[in-house]
């Protein structure tokens, strides 16, 4: 009979779920209920979750009834069709909900600290917030994940801290280095997973302590690929840089901190410099010892230095699907070949070097009527340099793997096929912005630049930029763009970001290499310092009259009135509210009637300390041990045991009082499910 209810229940919802537009459905995975797609018609954003952590009964119903009102986050966006467990986008950045807990005692000035506390964080007001969390493991043993949220619910806070107190808050280049805001490592098991949704302390704690552990994968998720070393060393220590940040002020971890920064923009000034040597913008200095450095170049000549190596630049480019980026849409390739450049002048930021520059844009077809719209606008259409190659996504690897080699993406009627040597291994510059995200796209498609041995290194026009303009943070591209007067048309089109990288790196270099130890260089680094300067005081300035408004307002108004009661200073405290706390349904196990076992109460009780949720459920009666205990071993009128996370009425062994009849007949059992938390 039970078998019969769930095929009905299969043949409601299959409908509805087939009916999803980017959410594959694994042949392996029960069918789960939707609401009526009529009520939704438009995709669901990549945030919040109707599988959050306090849902309510409704959503363990059957889908007869059409949603009426749509859930939205704490900004009003609707909420995503991320479930608990789903992997956030590499692209996203996180700060750890422990860290921002302490914010006004950690990151502020203590002239308004008092303010900012008594406002939003003291007597839970911060933790009572509605915040989407997202976890995260460590590899080293934890007993809880770390608990993060989105940065875009950081700034949020800030805003409202800014309107209220008048304030200008906000989340420094200092405060990233020490680790209050980060991205992590675009490897799944390196990114953070959605866990769900809370209003309170106690939502947090209980959805820390019933995590999914490290090896859980989400329904349909793919196979994870190997993890680099150089991936895991760079999660380690971003991992370490958390835990920091969860902790007091420590002085000494600030000048850890500044050491490692300045080892930092040493290793990105040399990569800055070897760029200059590739393009025959700078000389090659054989004595270690400190030197005179490369004089300034005339634009309008060849480039006097040896074009170091011979290198061939080759940048990609990646677009995926903003709503699951485990989908590949293009792939984007630009080369540029130094010997081309020979005895040609750069002219003005690289202008004259840029028709030298050849590109691919391979569109996947099994993704080709995915279309970003809502975090950016795609153009997959708007290929600007040649023509767009339609490709298999299981052939994709080796179209792209064919343009490291010679004629580096020279398409049939391009004047320099002649010019080739296919045989001949040349050196190659791995060319991106932002480009470890590249690489590991890349490897997600079946190509693994890592393993190319004539590969000389990577660079990012990312850190050129920060180079250049003396900057701890990157910019975007399109920015850098504008700076050297290059109209960037039709952006996040692969193939078109592609070439724009590659006129980034030639604008960047040329006009380095162009006022180089020059008045005007001197003159544009004042500049910056005294724009540094002016909004240093600026903001200093507006701390101070912040600081000092309202306390002269009222000084010739009244005389002071009446005294004030003791009992009127000292105001109570509020009382915590309670959350009730209910399984949400996703119709893919079993549970059934009868008198379970288990430790704690069920029906009504305050369970302060439950082995499912550490939380308070139902109404003050009993202090039990938890819910019901028992991971899902029951089956008609059995008994189950073990830890079961399932609201079911039944007697428990701690204090507490059944509701269901002791002996009801087992026959009456309801359609197999199972509850996953």
């Amino acid at each position: 009979m039970a078998s019969a209810r769930m095929q009905r229940l299969r043949s409601f919802v299959q409908p509805d779920f087939d009916a999803l537009p980017d959410r594959p459905v694994s042949p392996q995975s029960e069918p789960q209920p939707e609401s009526n797609p009529e009520s939704n018609p438009e995709p669901k954003p990549d945030r919040g979750s109707d599988n959050s952590f306090n849902p309510n009964l409704d959503s363990m119903r059957l889908p007869t009834e059409t949603a009426t009102t749509p859930l939205t986050d704490v900004a009003g966006h609707p909420v995503a069709d991320l479930k608990r467990g789903s992997l956030a986008s590499p692209r996203h950045h996180f700060t750890s909900i422990q860290a921002l807990s302490r914010y006004p005692y950690k990151y502020c000035n203590k002239s308004y600290m008092q303010d900012i506390a008594s406002s939003f964080f003291d007597q839970g007001k911060f933790w009572q917030r509605q915040w989407d969390l997202y976890y995260i493991w460590d590899f080293e043993e934890t007993s809880k994940p770390f608990i993060l949220v989105r940065e875009s619910q950081v700034q949020a806070l800030l805003g409202e801290i800014n309107k209220h107190l008048k304030l200008t808050l906000r989340v420094t280049d200092q405060q990233r280095e020490e680790g209050l805001v980060v991205r992590f490592p675009d490897h799944p098991r390196c990114l953070p997973r959605y866990l769900g949704r809370s209003q309170s302390r106690e939502d947090v704690d209980n959805m820390a302590e019933n995590a999914p552990n490290e090896h859980f994968r989400a329904a349909g998720e793919a196979a994870h690929p190997p993890l680099q070393k150089p991936t895991l060393e760079e999660f380690k220590e971003l991992m370490e840089t958390l835990a920091q940040a969860q902790k007091a002020k420590n002085k000494a971890n600030r000048d850890k901190k500044q050491q490692e920064r300045l080892g930092k923009n040493k290793s990105m000034q040399d990569q800055f410099k070897r760029a200059g040597r590739y393009l025959g913008l700078r000389d090659s200095i054989q004595d270690p010892l400190p030197s005179t450095p490369s004089p300034a170049i005339d634009p309008s000549m060849p480039a006097p230095f040896p074009f170091d190596q011979s290198v061939v630049f080759v940048c990609v480019d990646v677009e995926s699907y903003e709503r699951d980026h485990h989908k590949i849409t293009e792939v984007g390739v630009a080369t540029l070949d130094t010997r081309e450049l020979v005895g040609v002048p750069p002219d003005k930021y690289g202008g004259a070097w840029r028709n030298k520059i050849r590109a691919r844009h391979f569109r996947i077809n099994e993704y080709r009527h995915l279309v970003n719209s809502d975090f950016v606008t795609g153009y997959p259409d708007g290929f600007d340099f040649g023509d767009s190659t339609f490709v298999p996504l299981k052939e994709a690897a080796n179209h792209v793997a064919a343009c490291f080699h010679a004629p580096f993406g020279a398409q049939d009627g391009d004047d320099f096929l002649s010019h080739y040597d296919p045989t001949e291994k040349r050196n190659i510059i791995f060319l991106g912005h932002d480009t470890l995200g590249d690489v590991r796209y890349l490897q997600k498609l079946g190509y693994d630049p890592m393993k190319v041995e004539n590969i000389l290194e990577a660079m990012d026009t990312a850190i050129m930029y920060r180079i250049w303009n003396r900057d701890q943070q990157p910019t975007s591209l399109g920015k850098i763009l504008k700076q050297f007067d290059i109209i960037g048309w039709k952006l996040h089109n692969a193939g078109n970001d592609a070439v724009y990288t590659v006129q980034a790196m030639l604008a960047i270099c040329v006009n380095e290499a162009t006022i180089r130890g020059s008045q005007e260089l001197d003159s544009i680094r004042e500049q910056e310092k005294a724009a540094r300067r002016q909004a240093a005081l600026d903001e200093a300035e507006q701390k101070v009259k912040d600081d000092a408004e309202g306390w002269s307002d009222h000084e010739a108004v009244g005389d002071g009135g009446v005294p004030v009661p003791l009992a009127s200073v000292i105001a109570p405290k509020p009382a915590q509210s309670k959350v009730r706390i209910t399984p949400q349904y996703d119709g893919t196990s079993e549970f059934s009637m009868g008198p379970p076992r288990g430790r704690g109460s069920s029906g009504s009780g305050d369970s302060q300390r439950s082995r499912g949720y550490r939380g308070s459920t139902g109404q003050r009666a009993s202090r039990g041990r938890g819910q019901v205990d028992g991971r899902g071993q029951s089956g008609g009128g059995g008994r189950p045991r073990g830890r079961a996370r399932s609201q079911v009425q039944g007697r428990g062994r701690g204090r507490g009082r059944s509701d269901s009849p002791r002996d009801a007949p087992a026959s009456e059992a309801i359609p197999q499910v199972q509850y996953h938390w």
